[in-house]
């Protein structure tokens, strides 16, 4: 057991240090800071020029952080964990970095936990910066954070099996897209209300759903029940499809 932890550690400190190393990674973990900073200031400039009064501001303010706050949880949980996680395993495969791992006795499953590690660290480092670019008030810090590595773990695990499964980098831009795509479903649904009930079914709806009750103090009312169902499912399928593929993709490659 200490002797798997040790090498858990270690595989950690070098997946990190990969993460700052590899220019693509860091762009990607940068650009959700560098939309929020984009939303902040084009939405703010929209809502000044609208000549709206002192209790329509306020209430298009509140509206404004809450799509901005769900956004970055998506656009930073759906960039950085399919970068990491499908990209970085991608990589190392093409350099034969896995194979070394695995002939110097380290397990498949270490290397995973290594990889759920760095990952969900970066995505709550990135949130983080997301939120204080973004305007958010302290009092939903901590849901926030809360939600954002709830929201990555059914990404994370995903991402993970897709990585495994890639022969290279560009099967790897392949599989990436569909999972960044699914994390920005959430997104689109402020569009229409019809839209937003069936957004809110995709993997991230929930987490969506539920930072915008944490901005309006509702995140302990009923209407929590259903976003924090389909968060929980998304989880179990998650759960289920990397119990299901991990043994199998991992024993291929």
């Amino acid at each position: 057991m200490n002797a798997s932890l040790r090498k858990i550690g270690a595989l950690v400190a070098k997946d990190a240090t990969d993460l700052f190393k590899n220019p693509a990674m860091a762009v990607v973990c940068l650009m959700p800071i560098g939309f929020m900073a984009l939303y902040r200031v084009v939405i703010g400039d929209a809502t000044a020029d609208a000549g709206l009064d002192a209790a329509q501001a306020v209430l298009a303010g509140r509206e404004i952080i809450k799509f901005t706050l769900g956004a970055a949880l998506c656009m930073t949980i759906g960039m950085i964990g399919s970068m990491i996680m499908i990209y970085g395993i991608a990589e190392e495969k093409e350099k034969h970095t896995l194979r070394t791992l695995m002939l110097a006795n380290v397990s498949a499953g270490e290397v995973a936990a290594s990889k759920c590690v760095v990952s969900v660290a970066a995505i709550a480092v990135v949130n983080l910066a997301c939120f204080f670019v973004a305007g958010g008030n302290v009092a939903w810090l901590a849901p926030y954070m809360v939600l954002g590595i709830v929201g990555s773990l059914p990404v994370v695990l995903v991402s993970l099996v897709l990585g495994l499964a890639c022969r290279d980098q560009m099967t790897a831009g392949f599989f990436s897209v569909p999972v960044v795509l699914a994390a920005l479903v959430p997104m689109f649904g402020m569009a229409d209300e019809g839209l937003a009930r069936i957004t809110s079914l995709s993997p991230l709806g929930g987490i969506y759903d539920l930072m915008g009750l944490a901005v309006d103090g509702a995140l302990m009312s009923a209407e929590a029940i259903a976003p924090l169902a389909v968060t929980g499912a998304w989880i179990v399928v998650g759960c289920v499809l990397f119990a299901a593929l991990f043994k199998r993709v991992s024993r291929d490659n």
